[in-house]
């Protein structure tokens, strides 16, 4: 029986170990304001590292190859919003209205907010927020380096 249960176990930690990190883009959020001149890009996290380091070198490797700078260069502001992947902000998540008092926006998960990148061509800042539970824990500010 005791070896039953440590099987069961093992096999647990080993089929938990198995997840892979994903970066999933919510395509359907990317907005662009006009007014302002900025774009915003919302992306889902699964299974995301719990050292914030690892965290942070994942997602700047992910910003640098999915966003080029010809395209960060057109706007004043341009960011993108990682979350992670819960039941709340799942990898299919949509914006829904139903009403004045029924509705659900992806700015109201912030609880599960990891990670905001912004860039500021014009200023060549680069400033990254880490977040938990919603609030900002750690702002990183750096130059942004253009490849031109």
């Amino acid at each position: 029986m005791k070896k039953v249960i440590i099987i069961i176990i093992c096999l647990g930690f080993i089929s938990c170990g198995n997840n892979k990190t994903e970066i999933i883009q919510l395509s359907n959020l990317t907005k662009i304001y006009h007014f302002q001149n900025e774009k915003v890009e919302y992306f889902v996290v699964a299974n995301p590292p719990q050292n914030s380091d690892t965290l942070l070198n994942l997602l700047s490797s992910h910003f640098q190859v999915f966003a080029p700078n010809d395209t960060i260069e057109k706007y004043y502001y341009y960011s993108h919003f990682y979350f992670k992947e819960t039941r709340f902000t799942p990898r299919d998540y949509k914006e829904e209205w139903k009403g004045y008092f029924n509705h659900d926006y992806i700015d109201n998960h912030y609880k599960d907010l990891l990670i905001r990148i912004m860039i500021k061509p014009e200023f060549n800042r680069q400033t990254i927020y880490f977040y938990k539970k919603g609030k900002i824990e750690q702002k990183i500010e750096t130059k942004w380096k253009s490849l031109k």
